[in-house]
């Protein structure tokens, strides 16, 4: 409970696939001098790749013991895998838009696990007449080119769907204690069009636990991008209060 009383002092920021900087350019142009820190991801960014998880997770500097951790998509993941190593310990998680058990359901990460396939997903996630059609569909405000930048250097995006299969979720399924499944809550959009409420079924009946949820009405998946001035007052709350996060 001695680290939950701690001042929180940073936003440690897990982005999703495709990770890129352009996801909190808007933020730190409204809000500039918001405590925020990106994960700087193996793989993304110009960076070099990993061999496999535990070398991705082993090459993340660990959020420090006053941060809140921030994680979307793809990223909820990550940060679950680095609680289940006691990395972030008892570190607050906000999940929002959270990628987790539906990894097992949904079509999309099951034909992202076959070789032929995947390589078809790569190449559809940087098609210009796909990111329309992805803008049209997910984006209220559009990104601007530079978040589409962000696959088409990225080493690693199909890496996570190789690396979050079934067998890892049934690994972690052992590795969490109830004491690693504390201090998380769940942040959703309610005009989310990626995830929704089904991905938080599959993970309570995995996990066994009930997350707080808080749902933003006017949010869709990206509302860093979309509405960066009211996530980032969200998010600058969300810090003052993380000594109550259950």
């Amino acid at each position: 409970m001695r680290a939950m009383q701690s001042a929180r002092t940073a936003i440690w920021f897990l982005g999703g696939n495709g990770h890129c900087t352009a996801r909190l350019a808007g933020v730190r142009a409204v809000v500039p001098d918001l405590p925020l820190a990106e994960a700087p991801y193996p793989g993304f960014e110009g960076r070099p790749g990993a061999a496999d998880l535990d070398a991705f997770l082993d090459a993340l500097e660990p959020p420090p013991a006053t941060a809140l951790v921030y994680a979307t998509g793809i990223g909820a993941m990550v940060a679950l895998a680095l609680r289940a190593r006691g990395v972030v310990g008892d570190i607050p998680l906000v999940l929002q838009g959270p990628v987790l058990w539906g990894l097992e359901h949904r079509w999309f990460p099951r034909l992202m696990r076959v070789p032929p396939l995947r390589w078809l997903g790569v190449r559809l996630l940087r098609s210009r007449r796909f990111q329309r059609r992805f803008v049209g569909r997910h984006f209220h405000s559009p990104p601007g080119s530079a978040f589409f930048a962000g696959y088409d250097a990225c080493t690693a995006t199909a890496d996570f769907f190789l690396w979050f299969t079934p067998t890892l979720l049934r690994r972690l399924e052992r590795e969490f204690t109830p004491e690693k499944t504390r201090h998380v809550e769940v942040w959703l959009g309610g005009r989310e069009t990626i995830v929704g409420q089904r991905e938080l079924e599959w993970t309570r009946a995995a996990l066994g636990v009930e997350w707080p949820q808080r749902v933003f009405p006017e949010w869709g998946h990206y509302p860093m991008i979309d509405d960066p001035a009211g996530w980032a007052r969200e998010i600058h709350d969300a810090l003052a209060r993380a000594t109550h996060l259950r």
